[in-house]
């Protein structure tokens, strides 16, 4: 199957409406409010007696037919296409919607590279006379759910439609002004023009994954339509021209089929997203067997883990997440505005040894950029960046007393290196001439992150031993989230240091330096500026290849990592269970697990078709 599953996701986790929590955490995007699509009918739950006259499912008679059941913690707030792209774009959303529409090119969920879907291959900008344009060739074999063939024509409505509407959100993204015109030469024939030439991020990144929406059902509704209108109207007339195609959309159930006109799909003939009241519930039902798989963005909370780890039935996979842990600085204030205090701290805090002894974590973070990102990680550069804060308990001591004597820092009785090799912490400091105020480290509570105050208690205990007192704030995420982002009328922020997560997005195309270092990027919430770091990402942004683009990303890098606004601590896992029973996967050390794949629709295998549904 030509895998739609990263793309969708990836392409909204990042950067929708450039709101913090949701940039954060994509579950702060769970729909809570009433469905406003069709509700009339509601599955009956599984603990619920049937009615004596209800039909019983005669799956069990047709091994033939794989039906994939998964546990969602939340409905979907749209069955409508244009709507969910445009201005829905919830994680609940896109698992259900984002396999139904096909796009030019799609992500290699493996590989994090680009390959083609509706397009026969990866066409490069050219120029002529008139300018630069892409000539894309399409496969013939692509069909929409009705049977109708899907041609260049659908496309150019596409376009036309998101331009003459002024569709936003991530239509517009995919349509940026710089895509001049979109014109169908034949059927099977398209061409892309360009008011200049096109940055990797719009083409093959933008344009290159735009879905592609049918004209024959969607003319006679925009014609007369306005965005809002639009936006407004059921999905339930729509067709499918991706894998699955959206059957039911209940309050607490949405049934998928396969879709027919979708060439090599490998994926199950029915796939049902049920609908949870919160991860017990589903949890639960993995246990007795009502569901195979449990989709949240996050994984699931240790004590679920712990629940059914003797069920013989039940399979935990671990998987990296296309995410990170850091610990974030307040650079207007003091100490944390001197560079040697900062890394300090990176030399002397035992990341490893903390990943390895703290449960529920990840592998030590040397970028921004996951290991498992094939496409984009550079093992060379990494290793680099890992080394500056790398040697011996005496050598990264010596390294760090060096950087702080020379801004000023002084003690009574130096840190040094015990008996036993441990450091022992010192005593007296002062900070050019003063004594240090007390700071504190925000984190959200165990209840949210069993990890994340563990890791700042060993963060307080490093600082304690350069004569730092340094109180962990435990306190609820969105109070956490408030400190860190949200200045007073003066501008100014009130935190020393915090503990977060950011979630990455597409690992097509990396797009949160800009937002997270550059000087006037929307979440830059640290103060960070940097001359060098603007000049890579400016290189970054403009580059026209994906190695050009690549050699500028780690050259942010290495810049972010020798200034240290974040202190990276660890790419986290997220951890899922799965009736081991029913399916199989093959997705060990895949980024993102399940929840990077929509629920590794094209992945899944069922071990046992005659188990009675």
């Amino acid at each position: 199957m030509r895998d739609k599953t990263l793309r969708t996701f990836g392409a909204l986790a990042v950067l929708v409406g450039l709101a913090v929590a949701g940039l954060a955490q994509l579950n702060m995007d769970r729909y809570e409010g009433p469905l406003e699509i069709d509700v009339s009918e509601t599955r009956p739950s599984a603990t619920e007696p049937r009615a004596a006259d209800e039909p019983v499912s005669t799956t069990a008679a047709e091994p033939e037919h794989f039906v994939y059941r998964m546990g969602v913690l939340a409905g979907i707030t749209t069955d409508n296409f244009w709507a969910f792209y445009g201005e829905q774009p919830s994680v609940w959303n896109s698992y259900v919607l984002g396999p139904t529409k096909p796009s030019l090119l799609t992500l290699d969920s493996s590989q994090g590279a680009l390959r083609p879907e509706l397009s026969l291959a990866q066409s490069i900008p050219v120029r002529d006379a008139e300018g630069w344009r892409v000539r894309l060739e399409l496969a013939q074999d692509f069909k929409w759910s009705d049977g109708t063939p899907i041609t260049a024509d659908d496309f150019v409505f596409t376009f036309e439609t998101v331009r003459a509407l002024g569709l936003a959100g991530s239509w517009a993204e995919s349509f940026p002004a710089v895509v001049e015109s979109v014109h169908a030469d034949g059927d099977y024939q398209l061409r892309i023009e360009f008011s200049e030439r096109p940055t990797l991020a719009v083409w093959p990144h933008g344009v290159g994954l735009a879905p592609v929406m049918a004209r024959h059902v969607w003319e006679s509704h925009v014609e007369e339509a306005t965005a809002e209108t639009l936006y407004a109207l059921p999905g339930e007339d729509d067709v499918s021209g991706g894998p699955l195609t959206l059957t039911v959309a209940w309050a607490n159930l949405m049934v998928s089929k396969a879709n027919p006109g979708y060439p090599d799909g490998a994926t199950p003939d029915t796939v049902e997203y049920v609908v949870f009241p919160d991860e017990d519930a589903a949890v639960a039902a993995v246990a007795a067997g009502e569901i195979d798989a449990v989709l949240t963005p996050t994984g699931l909370a240790p004590e679920h883990l712990t629940q059914l780890e003797a069920d013989p039935n039940v399979a935990m996979m671990a998987s990296p997440a296309n995410s990170v842990r850091y610990l974030g600085f307040n650079l207007e204030r003091d100490p944390m505005s001197d560079h040697a205090f900062r890394a300090a701290l990176a030399l002397l805090l035992d990341r490893q040894s903390l990943s390895e002894t703290i449960p529920q974590t990840g592998a030590p973070a040397t970028a921004l950029v996951p290991e498992e990102n094939t496409q984009w990680f550079d093992a060379e550069v990494a290793q680099q960046n890992e080394a500056r804060y790398e040697g011996d308990p005496a050598t990264r001591l010596a390294t760090a007393l060096d950087g702080l004597r020379n801004v000023g820092y002084t003690w009574s009785k130096e840190p040094a290196i015990g008996e036993g090799g441990e450091i022992v912490g010192g005593e007296g400091l002062e900070v050019r001439g003063q004594p240090p105020q007390r700071l504190t480290i925000l984190t959200a509570g165990d209840e949210y992150d069993t990890a994340r105050p563990q890791y700042v208690e060993e963060i307080a205990n490093t600082l304690a031993l350069l004569g730092f007192e340094v109180i962990p704030v435990e306190t609820d995420f969105d109070t956490v989230v408030d400190l860190a982002f949200t200045p007073d009328e003066e501008g100014n922020l009130h935190y020393d240091m915090y503990m977060l997560g950011w979630t990455l997005g597409n690992p097509a195309l990396p797009g949160y330096y800009r937002p997270l270092f550059a000087a006037d990027g929307v979440m830059n919430n640290t103060g960070y500026s940097s001359e060098v770091f603007e000049r890579a990402l400016a290189d970054y942004e403009q580059a026209l290849t994906t190695e050009s683009a690549k050699k500028a990303l780690w050259q942010m890098e290495q810049t972010l990592a020798a200034d240290l606004p974040y202190l990276l601590l660890y790419t986290p896992q997220i951890t899922e269970i799965f009736r081991s029973d029913r399916v199989s996967f093959d997705l060990e050390d895949r980024l993102g697990g399940l929840q990077a794949r929509l629920g590794g629709i094209g992945e899944v295998r069922e071990v046992d078709a005659t188990l009675a549904r």
